[in-house]
């Protein structure tokens, strides 16, 4: 009895959250180095595919690693992740600014745009992980409504294929341009799309 109840507590003592955020801030560094490497290398649509399977492997990693970590099941849970999400864009962008921005990896146009400055921007990309990571978080919860075990990466891999059949959709019909942009957006609009759809397939 004992054991069941904890499988089903969410995970939030500090260690859990901090050493989450510290490794999903390492891998969000990791997968930007390959985007910006392998940008140098590639072009035309070998190029735009390419990215454009980097930003939804980018957005499985950043919407359900903080699940993986917490296991969220209640409300508090899913808070927890968000604050997984936020930690690791906070811990990017230290890597970013000492370890990237140093090396000239890509361009600052973003900072350019404002002066030089890239603190118009970076909140919002701070707000964006941790919204992703609590979108996520709610896929995994209520898909572990009654007693069930919801694992990140299946939920994840179907957040993905939603994301690709969308990007698919949106290029295919030139409603938005063949370009890594369009498969970010379509992405967030297919992890959005499956938050209603859990929340229909997992009622208790």
């Amino acid at each position: 009895m004992t054991a069941a109840v904890e499988a089903a507590a969410d995970r939030s003592d500090v260690r859990t959250i901090l050493t989450g955020g510290a490794i999903l801030g390492v891998l969000t560094a990791v997968g930007v180095t390959a985007f910006a490497l392998l940008s140098r290398a590639l072009a035309g649509a070998v190029e735009v595919i390419v990215q454009a399977g980097l930003i939804v492997l980018g957005g499985v990693v950043v919407s359900y690693l903080p699940a993986s970590r917490i296991r969220p099941r209640s409300v508090d849970g899913i808070a927890w992740a968000a604050m997984i999400g936020l930690l690791g864009a906070l811990g990017f962008t230290v890597l970013d600014t000492a370890i990237l921005r140093p090396l000239q990896l890509y361009h600052w146009t973003w900072d350019a745009i404002g002066g030089g400055s890239g603190f118009w921007y970076i909140p919002v990309w701070w707000m964006g992980s941790a919204v992703l990571a609590w979108l996520g978080a709610w896929v995994v919860a209520m898909a572990a409504r009654g007693g069930r075990e919801a694992h990140p990466v299946a939920v994840g891999a179907q957040s993905a294929g939603v994301g690709v059949l969308l990007f698919a959709a949106a290029a295919g019909t030139r409603l938005l341009p063949f370009h890594a942009t369009t498969a970010a957006l379509a992405f967030a609009v297919g992890l959005g799309l499956h938050v209603l759809i859990a929340a229909v397939a997992y009622r208790k």
